[in-house]
């Protein structure tokens, strides 16, 4: 894509996108921009209204949550390495996300999901370091989800 070849970083698109604040300021506060930036991710990044389904905003996303807690949950929502959208789908399952736990992956009706519940909307948004899968969800743990 344009991106990529523009030598646009994960941070960059996010910043420039404009969809996803709340996600920018909740990476500023954890210091994940230096790591975002480089190295190969892939992120499942929600957008502002994904936050907004947890009354989350770019106005108290530090506030609600500490530095260590928000981190573990940004990191839930990247894996090392570049993986589209047909290489996520030809690998549905449990994957191991970047904070070390696991999530999972399953392909349903024509759309990827992140634990059942966390659709991506817009896949494979290239990044000069990666890609990203913007999803309509937070997506949080632990992956299997308790039976209820």
């Amino acid at each position: 894509s344009s991106d990529a070849a523009a030598g646009s970083t994960i941070v960059d698109i996010a910043v420039n996108d404009g969809r996803f604040t709340t996600l920018v300021a909740a990476v500023l506060y954890t210091d994940l921009a230096d790591a975002l930036s480089g190295g190969e991710w892939t992120v499942f990044a929600p957008t502002d209204d994904a936050f907004a389904k947890l009354g989350l905003n770019a106005n108290n996303i530090a506030s609600s949550f500490d530095k260590a807690t928000l981190t573990d949950i940004l990191l839930y929502h990247a894996l090392s390495g570049e993986v589209n959208s047909d290489k996520a789908i030809a690998s549905v399952g449990d994957v191991t996300m970047a904070n070390g736990q696991q999530a999972g992956l399953k392909y349903f009706d024509g759309s990827l999901f992140v634990n059942d519940y966390a659709k991506v909307i817009i896949p494979d948004v290239d990044a000069y370091n990666g890609v990203i899968h913007v999803v309509d969800s937070v997506v949080l743990g632990p992956w299997p989800a308790a039976a209820e």
